[in-house]
């Protein structure tokens, strides 16, 4: 299966089937590591042999695959890593953070993940994983609830009463481990407890053994999340040393965009 299926992501009713496949060709490369032929693609994505054909053909013609030769398959190509490499390097946000993410993550020794809120899921926008063999191990664009982690407490704390009372009336609340929050009303005390001190905390709520803390930061008017996280037993004892450098960065962050508002609008 593709790298996000593997992953738990859910294919939303609302995506275009066409577009869905594209990336799934794309994931599924990245999955298994090898080239791979029409009949294997078509197997492994479950889809008919003929929209298998339609889609290699079409992305070989557009430079983004290339055939291997003596029926060994196809291979993606460094196209559409030079193209996300373009994208990243002018994406305005992460330019701004990113040296502050690094530092963190280097300065933690734990995984540093900047999220925002898409609809009523957070999505990782940039991962920045720990060098540890055991660590929180993520990637950008994966996708997680609001209620179960701290990056979503921490985005939910920048809504205005109104418009968290209704988030909170539509959320699923669905039960992830032992530890997930399964209430709008212990998620509210969750996220007034996080304001008194400005930081917010998950402890096994999606990933049992796993626990984060986070932050929130405004950054071009809007409100994000920055999130270390890692195993449990040994994040925790170092908890507040974690904590006092997630505060440090956040500080960083709001101050580079500001500056970099600044001179924009000059």
């Amino acid at each position: 299966m593709p790298a996000s299926r593997r992953h738990g992501a859910a294919r939303s009713p609302a995506t275009a089937k066409t577009a869905d496949r594209t990336l799934d060709v794309f994931e599924l490369f990245a999955a298994e590591q090898r080239p791979l032929n029409l009949s294997e693609v078509s197997e492994l994505l479950r889809i008919p042999l003929s929209s298998s054909h339609a889609l290699l053909k079409t992305l070989q013609a557009r430079g983004y695959l290339y055939d291997v030769g003596r029926r060994q398959g196809y291979f993606p190509t460094k196209r559409m890593e030079d193209i996300t490499h373009a994208i990243a390097r002018a994406a305005p946000v992460l330019v701004a953070v990113r040296p502050t993410l690094s530092a963190l993550r280097d300065e933690t020794d734990e995984t540093v993940v900047l999220a925002k809120r898409q609809g009523d899921e957070v999505t990782y926008v940039d991962v920045w994983e720990s060098a540890r063999t055991v660590r929180w191990s993520t990637f950008a664009g994966e996708i997680k609830p609001l209620h179960s982690t701290s990056s979503g407490k921490a985005i939910l704390s920048g809504l205005a009463p109104q418009a968290l009372k209704e988030v909170l009336g539509r959320l699923p609340f669905e039960r992830r481990t032992d530890a997930t929050i399964t209430s709008a009303r212990e998620l509210r005390e969750q996220i007034e407890k996080g304001r008194g001190r400005g930081w917010y905390q998950s402890i096994g709520e999606t990933v049992p053994e796993l626990m984060a803390v986070s932050g929130p930061a405004r950054i071009a008017g809007e409100v994000y999340a920055v999130t270390i996280g890692g195993p449990t037993n040994r994040f925790k004892p170092l908890m507040a040393r974690h904590v006092a450098a997630l505060l440090r960065a956040r500080a960083r962050i709001e101050g580079r965009a500001s500056a970099s508002g600044k001179r924009g609008t000059r």
